[in-house]
């Protein structure tokens, strides 16, 4: 992270991965946030504040983590792995070895790096976005006295719980489609395979992820 190359690479992935994927998250977040508040409140009979608070505890705590980790899966795994997988093909990875650069510390820790912190942003955007959705749900476009209970109903330990399962979701998808893509054979008819390899690995460690949280949290 100290060499400037290394920080740009950093810097393009979050910008792949969160920047550009910020506007799909603000359209899902506000949508679920009126589906569910929809739900809580018109049919299942709920009070605007309760349901806003029942809310939050499940966008931060449970959906959106997991939203956000299979949008991030299906736009930014299956890129690096066919990116990695390409560069194996046309020998990059082998020249950039020659040269005495480490394929870890140049190729594989910034995007690491780039797509878990990307994780955690998105997810707490999505969440926030929910909130919105659900006030706007609640009370049409008159939000104002919605918007000031959402201090009161999202709490800090929410917030932390969001960030860090959203990282470790991260992690575990962009460590398995750097594998993927790195153990790539040779040829141009891997790329693919690569790709759809970093998908699937990618959600069975999310889900499994998920499970383990749940058990022992």
């Amino acid at each position: 992270m100290r060499r400037a190359p290394v920080r740009r690479v950093v810097l393009k992935q979050l910008y792949f991965t969160g920047n550009q994927a910020a506007w799909i998250m603000l359209l899902i977040g506000v949508a679920l946030g009126g589906i569910v508040m929809l739900l809580l409140h018109g049919q299942y009979g709920q009070s605007r504040e309760a349901s806003l608070r029942l809310l939050a505890t499940l966008s931060f705590r449970d959906i959106s983590p997991l939203l956000a980790a299979l949008v991030l899966i299906a736009r930014s795994s299956s890129a690096v792995a066919s990116e990695l997988a390409a560069m194996r093909v046309h020998g990059e990875l082998d020249s950039l070895a020659a040269l005495g650069i480490p394929v870890s510390g140049y190729i594989v820790l910034p995007r690491v790096i780039g797509i878990s912190v990307s994780a955690a942003l998105l997810s707490f955007y999505l969440a926030s976005a929910s909130l919105v959705g659900g006030a706007i749900a609640s009370s049409g476009w008159e939000i104002g006295y919605q918007v000031q209970r959402i201090d009161q109903v999202l709490q800090f330990g929410l917030v932390l719980q969001c960030l860090a399962k959203s990282l470790l979701f991260g992690l575990a998808a962009a460590v398995l489609a750097c594998m993927a893509g790195l153990r790539a054979a040779p040829y141009v008819t891997e790329i693919p395979k690569a790709s759809s390899s970093a998908v699937v690995r990618g959600l069975l460690a999310v889900f499994f992820v998920d499970l383990l949280w749940v058990l022992f949290s």
